[in-house]
């Protein structure tokens, strides 16, 4: 899922986000001088409405982004009446405050409620085509090396502390690192990790392999920056190399589905779910993978 796709999706079926809004469409990716809106509505109150859209996490500079269209549209037409909203997959609570509270309008747009309406307008994710596999080649291909000893975890992303999300989705990550908090003595290179994003639409959002045993690194720029706190950065912790076997953040797994498998109800997550590292046996493994070969 692209954030052009998070953008198409609202401009053709706007009243999907917004109901009872009465948008209509002005325009998309409208010039104003040397930038670009994502999209700009009439609302039936005959505002104008600036609509700027955030795959993953809303970052502390997309507010300085929008006034600066709201300055730009307003030297056009100074009687102009403009509303500003931001959209992102996950909005910290306490950004939400102080946005709402300068007067700009957040709406978090969950990857259930993008998926939900897209799969209902027969949409195709713009990035769907690059992942299209033949039905001989659905199922997941475990590493060869995960036989006798190697073993099946969950590490688990806080993204409001991580942005998760487009980490999973940036081409130039498609290996990454990982903190080990548990289980330091028993993960080791050649095992499978199950990525796990936390919070409102908790669940499956990747499946890895373990490409490194636990040793101190630091995150390299192109991981590191997505951290959102600074004393996040820079650090030397425990961690292992890990590779993404299977992308699923356009159909995850997620926590409401695996509940009601009566077979799961002691994987450990839905159980106790604080922490970064959770392991799974061999018999949970087997009814999540069957979960997700049939997803794909």
């Amino acid at each position: 899922m692209l954030e052009k796709d998070i953008e198409n999706l609202i401009a053709q079926y706007p009243e999907e986000f917004f109901p009872n809004s009465g948008f209509k469409l002005i325009g998309q990716q409208v010039k104003l001088g040397n930038c670009f809106v994502d999209l700009l509505f009439e609302d039936k109150y005959n505002r104008t409405i600036i609509v700027e859209i955030k795959r993953g996490m809303l970052s502390r500079d997309a507010s300085g982004q929008i006034i600066e269209y709201y300055g730009l549209l307003k030297q056009q037409d100074p009687n102009k009446i403009i509303e500003l909203i931001l959209c992102a997959n996950i909005i910290p609570s306490e950004r939400r405050v102080f946005l709402e509270k300068v007067g700009i309008e957040c709406k978090e747009l969950g990857l259930t409620l993008i998926t939900n309406i897209a799969k209902k307008n027969d949409y195709s994710f713009l990035d769907e085509s690059e992942q299209k596999i033949s039905k001989n080649e659905k199922a997941i291909d475990e590493p060869s090396a995960i036989k006798g000893n190697n073993r099946i975890w969950i590490f688990q992303a806080n993204p409001n502390r991580y942005d998760i999300l487009n980490a999973l989705l940036d081409p130039a990550l498609d290996k990454q690192g990982w903190m080990v908090n548990q289980h330091q003595d028993e993960i080791k290179q050649g095992d499978i990790a199950l990525i796990w994003m936390s919070g409102k639409e908790a669940g499956v959002y990747a499946i890895c392999e373990v490409i490194s045993d636990p040793s101190f690194m630091i995150d390299p720029p192109e991981e590191e920056k997505y951290w959102t706190n600074e004393k996040d950065k820079g650090q030397s912790r425990l961690r292992v190399k890990i590779k993404i076997i299977k992308n699923l953040v356009n159909n995850p797994l997620l926590r409401e589905e695996l509940k009601s498998i009566r077979e799961l109800s002691n994987l450990s997550i839905l159980r106790f779910s604080q922490g970064t590292n959770f392991s799974i046996n061999r018999n949970e493994w087997e009814i999540i993978k069957s979960k997700i070969d049939n997803r794909l």
